[in-house]
């Protein structure tokens, strides 16, 4: 239930920083342009291929070593998620850098912005069990 619970944490940031950063994309590479729906479902989409890859969690306590390697695998699965499925979209041309360079940027963004927000909620959880814990312990 926790893992489930956190999956839709990150995907509701994830879902919110990709609209925003789409408003401003658009805004700046295609400003004439006339969207249809279909974009609403590609965020969606998108948006829940990369919550999902950002939940690859040990089910253990790891090294900081590993964990840095997984933030570096989760990284590299949201770049090819985004890039991949942006292709596919026709969001950016791949022959055109200054789309791809802020496309790559928007992802760094993102991502930074998500596994703080993601770090943030880790700890307010475990500064809530460990009261709690503190108070079960002390009632005994």
């Amino acid at each position: 239930m926790k893992r489930l619970k956190d999956m839709l944490f990150i995907y509701m940031c994830v879902t919110t920083c990709v609209l925003f950063v789409t408003a401003l994309y658009i805004t700046v590479f295609w400003p004439q342009v006339q969207l249809g729906v279909e974009i609403l479902w590609q965020i969606l989409v998108v948006s829940f291929l990369c919550s999902v890859a950002n939940c690859i969690v040990p089910h253990r306590e790891v090294s900081a070593r590993m964990m840095l390697a997984i933030y570096i695998l989760r990284y590299a699965a949201t770049n090819a998620i985004v890039l991949g499925c942006g292709f596919r979209f026709g969001w950016f041309y791949a022959d055109n850098l200054p789309m791809v360079l802020a496309m790559l940027l928007s992802i760094g963004a993102v991502f930074v912005i998500v596994s703080a927000a993601a770090w943030r909620q880790g700890k307010q959880q475990a500064a809530l069990m460990n009261e709690r814990l503190q108070a079960y312990q002390s009632k005994e």
